[in-house]
């Protein structure tokens, strides 16, 4: 039975909003902590690093007057109005294909920098933050996996339309709205909620600013509802409301009661965090062709299986053909990413940073394209049977010896079951943070969120997110 078929049995709308209201800082238990900790590190390197990225700077200067207020803005001395900081720094953290990944989406690039915003704004501690940044991040993903994965199978960009919801969670947390208000405000925020992915076909810059983008209109949703505006009642399971309306099919019912159910674990301890700088469905796939390196030279020909929702996003038939030296059609590529695995070059932040700098070609006379087109991209309908949810790999290797070899990866590093490595994720944070704000700041704000005492005023830590040093 689906849910909008039957309103008076459960109210999904209501039970959200009892959620956000209702969360409290006690409620994260000790795997929760250590993905909020992890999180935490992750989005605030990443804010700080793309600070200096062409479209972050192109974004930036969209707010060359932009409302005073508090809020920082990550590598600056500058405050303001927390919706623009935060539409600023979610910029700067989905910027560079390099965040965390839950629900198809990216809720940290979403929730750390609209809790922090607003946090500064209230005169939140670093508890009340956390306390909201997990209130959103749950919102996010409980709500974005009832649409997975139709979402992004109908070409959506599921960050840019999550997001809008998990920033107004978090702003109706920290304001402290009432159910009522909480509800007008996620309400509104459907009416903010857009953005399609076509920049994985033919590019545009315009997908890095989404996060920030989403993030000031989920804010300011909750600050229409603050002033009275209201939003329909069912802007989720209503007939024109958001499952309708974007993915063309009603929810179940037992779906979504389970969902916000006082009882279901926190979901925040399932996300995981990228070791490339790269589109996510491409991860376990690099993985694989990683462990066949050494044979590169003797490899005729691959058959990729992939699911829908990685044909969606990474097949691009034309980057495969012609090169690229557009850096979205890189990072979506699945053919060219594969193509810079095998031959040993790299899928990370150094990789991708030379490639922007004309250091690398991938044009069509480029190895990496010569390889890529050695690829078969083949849509496996087995694969979205078995995994409807998650990103795996499956890849049949073609020798020029007439030999073949399968591997299938149920995951790649960095995800659950595949984690990194405490000294791994260090490894990934100080890339990024050391040449901006400095080892010392550094160091001082990875101990702070390892330390995160509840009672510490959120600003010591923003404290830390000025540059000191511009060494690239």
């Amino acid at each position: 039975m689906a849910a909008t078929e039957t309103p008076s049995a459960f109210d999904y709308e209501a039970a959200v909003a009892d959620f956000i209201v209702g969360f409290r800082f006690a409620d994260i238990d000790e795997a929760a902590m250590s993905a909020v900790k992890a999180i935490l590190k992750d989005q605030l390197a990443l804010q700080v690093s793309a600070a200096d990225l062409t479209w972050s700077q192109d974004a930036r200067r969209f707010f060359e007057r932009p409302r005073a207020g508090a809020a920082t803005v990550a590598a600056e001395d500058t405050t303001m109005d927390p919706a623009d900081a935060g539409y600023i720094n979610a910029t700067y953290g989905h910027g560079f294909e390099y965040d965390d990944v839950a629900a198809n989406g990216h809720p940290g690039a979403c929730v750390v920098p609209a809790a922090i915003a607003i946090g500064e704004e209230t005169g939140a501690t670093l508890g009340q933050m956390v306390e909201a940044m997990v209130t959103g991040y749950e919102v996010y993903v409980r709500i974005g996996r009832l649409a997975a994965p139709d979402l992004v199978n109908s070409g959506w960009h599921v960050h840019a339309v999550l997001s809008n919801f998990g920033a107004a969670a978090v702003a109706a947390k920290l304001y402290g709205f009432n159910a009522e208000t909480t509800s007008h405000a996620m309400a509104i925020a459907l009416s903010h909620a857009s953005a399609t992915t076509e920049y994985t076909k033919s590019g545009g810059s315009i997908k890095r600013v989404h996060a920030g983008l989403a993030v000031r209109n989920g804010i300011e949703s909750a600050r229409l509802a603050r002033v009275g505006i209201t939003g329909p009642k069912r802007y989720l399971t209503g007939p024109k409301g958001f499952y309708r309306a974007f993915i063309r099919r009603d929810v179940m019912l037992d779906d979504a009661r389970k969902a916000f159910a006082p009882d279901e674990p926190l979901r925040i301890p399932g996300m995981w965090l990228k070791p490339y700088c790269c589109c996510g469905a491409v991860h376990a796939y690099i993985d694989a062709l990683r462990m066949v390196s050494d044979r590169v030279d003797e490899i005729s020909s691959i058959d990729v299986h992939v699911q829908a929702m990685t044909r969606t996003l990474s097949d691009n038939p034309v980057a495969q053909q012609n090169g690229t030296a557009n850096i979205e059609e890189l990072q979506f590529s699945m053919a060219l990413q594969l193509g810079l695995a095998a031959l040993g070059m790299g899928n990370g932040y150094a990789t991708h940073r030379a490639f922007l700098d004309g250091k690398i070609d991938i044009g069509p006379d480029s190895p990496v394209t010569a390889f890529a087109r050695k690829l078969n991209i083949i849509h496996a309908p087995r694969l979205d049977e078995k995994y409807p949810f998650n990103f795996v790999g499956e890849v049949d290797i073609h020798f020029t010896d007439g030999t073949s070899r399968n591997i299938f990866m149920d995951g790649a590093k960095g995800m659950p079951n595949r984690p990194f490595t405490p000294e791994q994720h260090r490894e990934k944070l100080d890339e990024l943070t050391f040449p901006v704000i400095g080892h010392e700041n550094a160091l001082s704000l990875y101990e702070m969120i390892d330390d995160l005492a509840p009672d510490t005023p959120l600003t010591s830590l923003t404290a830390l997110l000025k540059v000191v040093s511009q060494t690239r």
